[in-house]
């Protein structure tokens, strides 16, 4: 391996769009017509679009929203990582600096430009948001004018509970899974959610959750559900993964979800109410079995996909799974809410205790379900604490011994490792893809979570797991 000597550059590139017609906006350069755009050294996910839209600001001297990200590439003799985003500007008053000019496709076809591989999304792009009529599956708020709207309804919505916005709204984050805003009001910030229809329940569960417990879940001001947007408080604190060290507070923290998890279970009437999804773990194997029939999803012959060894793998783990499930269903524990994204980042340490954000995932399925992504990771936070992951799992299991003293959790909860990672499989290859549009966003947690299902379950597969 390439020890690398310099840390990564990013690259900013910005298709910044006319307000009201499919035109790019385009800079005179020494080798050809580009894009604005600027560097960085900070890391951020791609989803996240402030910092582009500061960066636009710097360099146009005008606000504007960030609508979606066209393109990642890495460059991997300069070590950038170069990433085309589409924006809109926020003035419709604005002029372009002298030289530069609104392209439309025509022109942008043979123009010669100082990046060439911007040539094809670009191309692309203006087709895409030209298109009549919008898909369905298209986020709305990688459409002009969403951003204004929504804007509005909060501020009117924050209005309404006498917390006036003191400040305009920041855009956060842009993806087909959700926009996020945030905006400053006379009792401190609020954020502004939305998702789409397939996790259209967060908002009335987060709701929900709230009225249950107001310590552990972000407090709504406001929810239309109709849309999928939630306007809530800020839970204040720092985030789990950022500043904590102190095992034992990780411990606390899983203790803390344990019990949000066995409340809800003596609740799911009310939870079926507000349209949490129920994927019941008998129902596991039914669910998979689109799945194994579509062996293209798993993206063979590509870097990130499944090899041929790890296909056989996952044919002997199906060849096991009814015997898999049994063994778990015998433990005997109740379905409950299931987080489904559960990691560090979305566990708030608060004065309190701890909160947890981000329930657009979750389903009434089982609870141990909820730890994979948690446990998976938890040795890059802890890579000098020997035995931190069995010392977690146990922290998290003290709670459930209440609800079943007779069973063997531990055993219990390693065994349902490899089926919570079916269990996501199977949800991003019938749900999730399905309903998103641009499917390189999201298609490749698919073979994520596969290549997870068939390392975690050799144990039980070789026997060498005792159950």
């Amino acid at each position: 391996m390439l020890k690398r000597t310099a840390p990564l550059r990013y690259a900013y590139h910005v298709a910044v769009t006319h307000p009201h017609e499919p035109r790019l906006l385009l800079l005179p350069g020494t080798t050809g017509w580009r894009l604005p755009h600027f560097h960085a050294d900070e890391r951020h996910v791609w989803q996240e679009v402030a910092h582009v839209n500061q960066g636009l600001h710097v360099v146009l001297g005008v606000p504007a929203t960030t609508l979606r990200c066209l393109a990642i590439d890495y460059e991997r003799d300069a070590e950038l990582v170069s990433r085309l985003y589409a924006a809109v500007l926020r003035d419709p008053a604005w002029r372009p600096p002298p030289g530069a000019r609104w392209v439309a496709h025509a022109e942008l076809s043979v123009l010669p430009l100082a990046v060439e591989g911007h040539r094809r999304p670009l191309v692309d792009w203006l087709a895409w948001y030209a298109d009549e009529p919008v898909p369905r599956q298209r986020a709305p708020w990688y459409l002009p004018g969403w951003h204004e709207a929504a804007v509005r309804w909060a501020s009117e919505q924050l209005h309404a509970a006498g917390l006036p916005p003191t400040g305009p709204a920041e855009q956060l984050r842009s993806w087909q899974r959700s926009a996020i805003l945030r905006l400053p009001t006379t009792a401190g910030l609020v954020y502004l959610k939305a998702v789409p229809p397939i996790s259209g329940h967060e908002p009335a569960l987060t709701a929900a959750l709230a009225a249950a417990d107001p310590t552990r879940v972000a407090r709504p001001i406001a929810v239309d559900r109709a849309r999928g947007w939630l306007l809530m408080h800020e839970v204040r604190g720092p985030t789990l993964d950022t500043c904590c060290d102190d095992v034992a507070r990780w411990e606390g923290a899983l203790a803390a979800y344990a019990e949000v998890q066995i409340a809800s279970a003596a609740r799911l009437a009310e939870l079926r109410a507000v349209g949490v999804p129920e994927r019941p773990l008998a129902g596991l194997a039914a669910r998979l079995a689109p799945l194994l029939a579509d062996p293209a999803a798993t993206l063979p012959g590509r870097p990130a996909g499944l090899s041929a060894r790890e296909l056989a793998q996952l044919r002997a783990l199906a060849s096991r799974l009814a015997t898999l499930v049994e063994q778990l269903a015998a433990a005997g524990l109740p379905a409950t809410l299931e987080h489904g994204d559960f990691w560090a980042g979305q566990v708030v340490v608060t004065d309190t205790g701890f909160a947890f954000l981000d329930w657009s995932d979750s389903a009434i399925s089982h609870p141990f379900f909820s730890l994979l992504l948690f446990m998976v990771e938890i040795e890059d936070f802890f890579p000098r604490a020997p035995g931190v992951r069995e010392r977690l799992r146990d922290a998290y299991l003290r709670p459930w011994t209440a609800v079943a003293p007779t069973v063997d959790l531990a055993a219990a909860f390693e065994l349902a490792q490899p089926l919570a990672a079916l269990h996501h499989a199977s949800i991003y290859h019938g749900v999730v893809l399905p309903n998103i549009e641009l499917k390189w966003e999201l298609e490749l947690m698919l073979p994520f979570y596969l290549k997870m299902a068939v390392r975690l379950a050799q144990p039980f597969l070789e026997g060498t797991y005792p159950l």
